[in-house]
């Protein structure tokens, strides 16, 4: 006797199999968290998977034929359904005993499953302030931050992204001790956002919300956030710790100025880093009021680079040395979307002080920091 029947379009079932994935461990020493629980009601399917740490939950419309629920092995499923292709429909029986039947125009395919009752339990979501973003500023927020968290575990507060929220603006940060990145968005005319909303969210939950396709509602609980993104819900466990008194290592004292044009200097890096020691990574940076050389060298194998380009500088000849790579990225995330000329702004006190660095059109809602080398 089936349990379980429902029609689906193989385009929705691979988009909504993709968005749940990331929630299935790689390899689980609890076999059951390999599988994506599905749940039939009506024409509507919810996919879920989790981890423990992060819940995903996708809804999938279909044409449902008879409701009922199951556990699906994860990577088999995904895995024939990628190789269906997107074009069609695809039709899924599940039968006694948990055994399901793939069925296509033009074969079946039949795989074990669990019963939906050994899948561990969600605990509901308890009361929270909730904030409202809307997808672009979301998707900035992640995508700004992600890349300077940490991934010493013996900082576990430096390993997720920082979320503040206090009516008329949100904040993102994050920092490894060596870089630190930092995104203001301003409330919508109209729709303050929540006041004294703060916590830590783990770079792999920050990670899923780089690419969206709705507006977002963010909700926080003492011990969990769940971001509800049209019709798929991320749930994490948030970080329980006391983020670092970031505001402090912003310095707001460097007086020494430069602009300079982004792709160049990237470019730079790229050609000029090639000669760097590897474990060092060292660049060099030389202004004068209207050039700077990029410089690397390894002593060990005695290879060497060096490229100038244009800049502008507003002090005397300076000095300083960087890690390229956390340079680097600093300087390609910085948007520079309003800047015809595509430049970016340095600044710096001492060659052993931060150094922040900003869209070109000074603003206010992207920040890069750096700590320089001692070259």
């Amino acid at each position: 006797m089936d349990t379980m029947q429902f029609t689906v379009a193989l385009a929705d079932l691979q988009k909504s199999l993709q968005k749940v994935l990331p929630a299935i461990p790689a390899k689980s020493t609890i076999p059951v968290l390999e599988h994506i629980h599905a749940t039939l009601s009506g024409s509507e399917l919810i996919f879920t998977a989790t981890d423990q740490e992060i819940t995903i939950s996708q809804k999938v419309p279909v044409a449902g034929e008879a409701d009922g629920s199951v556990l699906v092995p994860a990577h088999q499923f995904y895995n024939l359904v990628k190789e269906l292709g997107s074009a069609g429909t695809v039709q899924v029986t599940v039968g006694d005993n948990e055994h399901i039947k793939i069925r296509t125009p033009n074969g079946t395919y039949e795989m074990k499953g669990l019963d939906a009752d050994e899948f561990p339990s969600i605990p509901p979501f308890q009361e929270s302030k909730t904030a409202s973003l809307r997808k672009e500023d979301m998707m900035k927020m992640a995508n700004k931050t992600v890349f300077a968290v940490s991934t010493e575990e013996y900082r576990p507060s430096m390993t997720g992204v920082f979320f503040q929220f206090d009516e008329s603006m949100a904040t993102a940060v994050a920092t490894d001790g060596f870089r630190l990145s930092r995104v203001n968005i301003t409330a919508q005319e109209g729709s303050p956002f929540p006041k004294d909303l703060e916590a830590i969210i783990p770079a792999r939950a920050v990670d899923l919300l780089r690419k969206l396709d709705a507006d977002v509602e963010m909700a926080v609980s003492r011990t969990h956030a769940r971001f509800s993104v049209g019709s798929l819900t991320i749930t994490t466990r948030i970080i329980d710790e006391k983020y670092p008194p970031y505001q402090n290592v912003i310095p707001s004292d460097n007086d020494k100025t430069l602009i300079i044009n982004q792709r160049e200097v990237t470019t730079a890096i790229k050609r000029v880093s090639l000669f760097a020691n590897t474990n060092t990574r060292h660049v060099r940076f030389k202004m004068t009021a209207t050039q700077m050389s990029v410089h690397s060298e390894d002593e060990e194998s005695g290879g060497q680079g060096t490229e100038t380009i244009p800049c502008e500088f507003s002090g005397d000849e300076f000095e300083v040395g960087f890690n390229y790579r956390f340079l680097e990225e600093a300087i390609k995330n910085i948007t520079t979307d309003d800047d015809p000329d595509l430049n970016v702004r340095m600044t710096f006190s001492t060659p052993i002080r931060a150094v922040l660095i900003t869209p070109g059109a000074d603003s206010e809602s992207l920040l890069m920091l750096v700590m320089p080398v001692k070259i």
